[in-house]
């Protein structure tokens, strides 16, 4: 994922659409990736603590607890996903495209601290402390992104931008079906790697509206790098001056908004996708997608 340019005290901000992004001086990152990390230093910090008060360390046993939940949050969504994964496992390996099951991460968590606190009982007490610490930390911070994200019903921007050819486009025009906005850049290597995918994806897909909004590029640039990678996508759109990307204040790329057809903004994805993690989000906009993988199997 790359950083776009922006405001580095600009810490949280809430777009007009709704849209929570965080960025950390030149860096953005999703709200669910900062809730995870929020609870996992919330339950090391009172790990701790109780270390101080004479407690048993348990902040390696809660490194190992974590971990395992993290393992099998991922290989529970393969499986789930199983017929997208199999055929290119390498992808399975991939943890950048956001694939991870939260029932069975908690559970995972939960077995984890279960086994090591029977195993060492000193570690029982501060090690489940730890572990509530965290989840309730976790919990908070989830549970306020979501309140700061909640969807909400907002027409297009009025903002025209300019396909290769140079026709204008209204971008508040793009509607009567769901709509999935992908904001990437040329130079831009994880946006070059989910192209050939989102193509096929809009190709296997008539029912949802792909927009591919370059950021910045030339037009000739971008010509160039779709005859070299023989794509062929259609709303292939300029934002020269970033008009689109500040409207919904993206601060990295890739990332893909996912519009119902009722103009709500149900969901964002920061980072690259893959064929899974987009039939998913997918799912919440327009039920009965089929996944598809990019041409040659990339």
């Amino acid at each position: 994922m790359h950083a776009a340019g922006g405001n580095p005290a600009q810490c949280g901000f809430l777009s007009p659409s709704g849209l929570r992004v965080v960025n950390l001086g030149p860096f953005a990152f999703s709200s669910a990736v900062l809730a995870l990390l929020f609870g996992f230093i919330a339950a090391q910090g009172a790990v701790g603590f109780l270390r101080k008060r004479g407690w048993a360390d348990a902040s390696g046993a809660l490194y190992w607890a974590v971990g395992c939940a993290l393992l099998l949050s991922r290989a529970a969504y393969v499986v789930g996903w199983r017929n997208v994964y199999f055929p290119q496992p390498l992808h399975i390996f991939n943890i950048r495209d956001g694939g991870f099951d939260l029932m069975a991460g908690l559970i995972g968590l939960a077995l984890a601290t279960a086994v090591i606190a029977w195993r060492r009982g000193a570690l029982r007490k501060p090690l489940a402390l730890g572990v509530c610490v965290g989840l309730a930390a976790w919990g908070v911070a989830s549970l306020t992104a979501h309140a700061l994200q909640s969807a909400r019903a907002q027409p297009l921007p009025a903002i025209t931008l300019h396909d290769l050819d140079g026709h204008a486009v209204p971008v508040a025009q793009l509607t009567g079906k769901p709509l999935v906005i992908n904001f990437w850049a040329t130079w831009c290597g994880p946006c070059r790697s989910e192209m050939p995918m989102l193509v096929a994806a809009q190709r296997a897909q008539p029912q949802v509206r792909f927009v591919f909004a370059d950021q910045g590029d030339d037009p000739a640039q971008v010509a160039d790098f779709l005859r070299k990678e023989n794509l062929a996508p259609s709303n292939m759109l300029l934002d020269v001056n970033l008009d689109l990307s500040t409207y919904y204040n993206v601060r990295a790329y890739p990332t893909t908004l996912f519009i119902d057809a009722d103009g709500v903004l149900r969901d964002t994805r920061m980072g690259e996708l893959s064929a899974a993690t987009l039939a998913d989000h997918l799912r919440r906009i327009a039920p009965q997608v089929v996944p598809v993988t990019a041409p040659g199997g990339a």
